[in-house]
């Protein structure tokens, strides 16, 4: 069982850096530059293998977690009790291995592991730097102390990173999949009343041409063709994420393919101000209630309203054809799911003919 975490010291991002935290390891020549001229040449060397030898410890450790890291700290640990034979400048490394405690540990070994600290630090001082005690023990307990909370600390930010970064990648999941749903339900809504058109136009244009009518029906297929163009052009920008169509412009074309039904139309539109989502989900909305009502209704007379008022913008589209009940089926469901995302609702009856009202904004 590790008594660590996952985390490593070190951050591959910034690999320069990782060295920083060693340039407060000088403070471990102080003894030696004050006492210089006292110290053989045999001293010195030893002091400086301790230090080396300390800092390759320390980045062996920058990088290992569980219980390699653990050996590695009790080496450091033992190298400074040893190292303090020769020099009181290990007080300054033992807040090198706090720091390594207070961000490596699980939270019920870290206060453990700082007693243990503070232990070494108390008997080094009183069996080993027993000339220079007080110089020796007390930069080693506060520089400990405070390494030791400090790399606590930064522990809690190094989670608090993590958890925002998986965040942000969950955010970008969701995102990725409501496009995706999007692409579809736009697909479904384009491709639904253009290919619908198109098969009505491909069928008048084929009884016109048994007829022997060569005009009307190359008139009806230059129709398909158009409608064909324009429905490949309304997927791309579905898949884009662009729709350029205005509303009012979309439903001027609605209109224009009820009256080549044969079907009478009448547009009330008024000058609107939408964002583009907004003016898309009504655009689709009008084109969905336009095929149903090529495809299943009798009706003969149309009238589209286009309106904005203070709380909001509604679209209405009425008809004088006989209906009894309506099935809801993917369409008007996709509808509804898309003006409840843009804060809207989705209102129709039978009463009098069909009439389907897209509100989006206030329900007054």
């Amino acid at each position: 069982m590790s008594i660590t975490t996952e985390f490593t010291l070190v951050e591959k991002r910034r690999s320069f850096w990782n060295a920083g935290p060693l340039i407060f390891s000088t403070f471990y020549f102080f003894p030696l530059i004050f006492s210089w001229a006292q110290l053989s040449a045999g001293n010195i060397a030893l002091q400086v293998v301790v230090y080396l030898s300390f800092v390759l410890l320390y980045w062996q450790s920058i990088t290992k977690t569980g219980n390699a890291l653990v050996m590695n700290l009790v080496v450091m640990a033992g190298l400074c009790v040893a190292g303090s034979w020769v020099t009181t400048g290990t007080s300054s490394l033992f807040g090198f291995i706090a720091f390594f405690c207070g961000f490596n540990f699980l939270p019920r070994y870290k206060i453990i592991a700082m007693l243990v600290i503070i232990a070494l630090v108390l008997l080094t001082a009183k069996f080993i730097a027993t000339q220079q005690t007080v110089y020796f023990l007390m930069p080693a307990l506060c520089v400990a102390c405070g390494l030791f909370i400090f790399g606590w600390m930064s522990h809690r930010e190094r989670v608090h990173q993590e958890l925002q970064r998986q965040s942000e990648e969950e955010i970008k999941r969701l995102g990725a999949v409501a496009e995706r749903e999007r692409i579809a339900r736009d697909l479904h809504d384009l491709l639904g009343h253009s290919l619908s058109s198109i098969a009505l136009k491909a069928e008048l244009a084929s009884k016109f041409a048994a007829a022997n009518a060569l005009e009307q029906a190359q008139s009806e297929a230059q129709q398909v063709a158009d409608l064909a163009r324009e429905a490949l052009s309304e997927v791309r920008q579905a898949v884009t994420g662009y729709h350029q169509l205005a509303l009012d412009a979309q439903l001027h074309i609605l209109a224009s393919r009820l009256k080549d039904k044969g079907i009478a139309v009448t547009l009330e539109l008024q000058a609107v101000t939408l964002d583009k989502v907004s003016e898309a989900c009504l655009c689709f909305f009008a084109k969905e209630i336009c095929t149903n009502i090529i495809r299943h209704s009798d009706a003969d007379k149309v009238c589209f309203t286009l309106r904005q008022t203070d709380n909001n913008v509604f679209v209405e589209i009425k008809d004088n054809g006989s209906i009894k009940s309506i099935k809801e089926g993917n369409g008007l469901m996709g509808i509804r799911t898309r003006l409840k995302e843009c804060g809207g609702q989705l209102f129709y009856n039978t009463e009098q003919g069909g009439y389907f009202k897209a509100v989006l904004g206030e329900v007054g």
